[in-house]
């Protein structure tokens, strides 16, 4: 029999702490990863790291550049907004999915209370920052705290579809998150857009619930298409 390759979870632990060291801004477009300097920094072997690489090479955030191997691939904003203009209509049914459940009992405030929690701390740590620069790994944690929110609605909306369909585009929608926290002044109003979304889900209005979603996901595509065409690492 072939010898199985690393546990897929370790694959992704991997590949995930790639992804954080871009998002920390560690790796920049054009970057090379080396797989020996990778393996050392997260002390694990080359087998699970160029397993990592690979799944990055293959959703598109790695790109083999001649004799420089596999590096950070540079943004596009056209595809990046391409894949919002899909991710908006299924983040509205996943609001309003999810605030019908609300309406017939199916779901209660203490299933939405985790996302209850993540909205009140961002919006605190917001008011508290008062427009004072981020470190990059607290970036990195808002970032991932963001995709949690969303990833949280996909799965009170009842339908697994939603989440599975949505899940290898994410990792563009949080480098697109990056490019838009890094400008100045580039904090949206992401996390009180969400607890509009959370307090329709909770009143039970699934009218209301998907509209304020479709137009949190709009805004963010507004936003992330606009910063990106200013950044030249994206040309």
């Amino acid at each position: 029999m072939t010898p199985l390759g690393p546990t897929p979870a370790l694959t992704e632990r991997v590949r995930d702490a790639i992804v954080d060291s871009i998002l920390q801004g560690a790796y920049r477009a054009g970057d090379r990863l080396a797989q020996e300097k990778l393996a050392e920094q997260l002390g694990v072997s080359r087998q699970p790291i160029s397993h990592a690489l690979a799944l990055l090479k293959e959703q598109g955030v790695l790109v083999a550049l001649g004799r420089k191997g596999l590096t950070v691939a540079p943004m596009d904003p056209d595809m990046v907004v391409q894949l919002y203009q899909i991710r908006g209509p299924l983040d509205g049914l996943a609001a309003r999915l999810s605030a019908a459940r609300m309406a017939r009992g199916e779901l209660s405030p203490r299933d939405v209370e985790p996302l209850r929690d993540l909205v009140d701390r961002y919006l605190a740590q917001d008011e508290a920052a008062a427009g004072a620069a981020e470190r990059p790994r607290d970036l990195a944690r808002r970032i991932n705290a963001d995709m949690r929110f969303h990833v949280g609605l996909y799965r009170l909306s009842g339908n697994p579809l939603i989440e599975e369909v949505t899940r290898p585009h994410w990792v563009h929608f949080r480098r697109s998150m990056q490019a838009v926290l890094t400008r100045p002044g580039g904090r949206p109003q992401a996390w009180d857009q969400h607890r509009a979304i959370l307090a329709a889900i909770l009143a039970g209005d699934a009218a209301e619930a998907e509209r304020l979603s479709i137009h949190h996901t709009d805004t963010a595509a507004a936003t992330a298409e606009a910063s990106l065409s200013k950044d030249p690492s994206t040309e």
